[in-house]
């Protein structure tokens, strides 16, 4: 059976056990032809979905929340890194001193920017500075945060360190990692794989089958991390360089062999948005996005 995913953004290494179950053959094993989507916009692989034009997206677990449409079935958290909000050392002392920072972001609307504003207000609550909403302002521009960090901007929303972080290390610049670890909040900074509710349970096995070869992808990439990376090189016709090599090696520690469909993985982020007043989405309502 012919098969679609979208992804969230880009191809990159995020979506290596989609590449390595192609280029391995799992995939073919269950008699399933995949076929890879590379969208324009964040959002159009998840309003793919929910019309039924393809049968599978990844993109982050705040969108299941955000974008949330009955059409969404969750199998699970495929991959999850470490993630947030970046900043400059200096950009400390602006906070304190109550300067305007700027904060630049590849999606910048009022959910994302309250979200990347509750970090930055969380991590520096916990040395007792206050920081008013309008003196953060995010800047939508693209994904390269460590381009435009270095021209001008004071910080970077919507990193993964396995990314940006692994390239500022190269850069050598001094960054504050604001993550949920030490900024208070449910670690979204991960991928979800999404399909068609209507899809899945009339096409159950395909689908069981599916999910079996993304772990067989996922296993095989836990055995054989040299082999996975070769894989992205072979797909992707990136020129090998050290700073991919080690954003790739940064990855292959991210993926889950063993994710599951379960509401409860999901829950504290539920929490975390209610909190700040960005949803108003049911516990019940969303528990219909899981399997269990």
């Amino acid at each position: 059976m012919k098969l679609k995913i979208a992804f969230e953004w880009f191809l990159n290494p995020d979506h290596l056990p989609f590449l390595v179950g192609i280029h391995k053959g799992y995939f073919e094993n269950y008699g399933i032809e995949l076929e890879l989507i590379v969208p324009d916009e964040h959002y159009d692989g998840l309003d793919e979905l929910i019309t039924g034009n393809i049968e599978f997206a990844t993109n982050e677990p705040l969108h299941l929340i955000e974008q949330f449409d009955e059409k969404f079935l969750s199998l699970g958290t495929y991959f999850e890194t470490k993630g947030g909000v970046l900043l400059k050392k200096e950009t400390y002392d602006k906070v304190k001193n109550g300067e305007k920072i700027t904060i630049t972001t590849p999606v910048s609307n009022d959910v994302t920017n309250t979200i990347g504003y509750e970090i930055i207000r969380r991590y520096f609550a916990k040395d007792g500075i206050e920081v008013a909403k309008e003196k953060v302002h995010f800047e939508p521009n693209g994904f390269e945060h460590i381009k435009y960090m270095k021209e001008g901007a004071d910080g970077g929303w919507l990193y993964f360190y396995n990314f940006e972080g692994i390239e500022a290390q190269h850069e050598g610049m001094d960054l504050l990692y604001l993550d949920a670890q030490n900024a208070g909040f449910a670690n979204f900074s991960a991928l979800d794989l999404f399909v068609n509710k209507d899809f899945y349970y009339a096409n159950k096995e395909t689908c069981e089958n599916f999910d079996k070869a993304v772990k067989e992808s996922i296993r095989y990439i836990n055995e054989h991390p040299e082999g996975a990376m070769e894989v992205y090189y072979d797909h992707t016709k990136e020129e090998k360089s050290p700073l991919m090599d080690d954003i790739l090696k940064a990855t292959l520690e991210c993926f889950d062999e063993n994710y599951s469909s379960t509401y409860k993985k999901s829950e504290p982020i539920l929490e975390f948005f209610t909190q700040i007043g960005i949803t108003s989405l049911q516990n019940e309502r969303f528990k219909t996005a899981f399997l269990h």
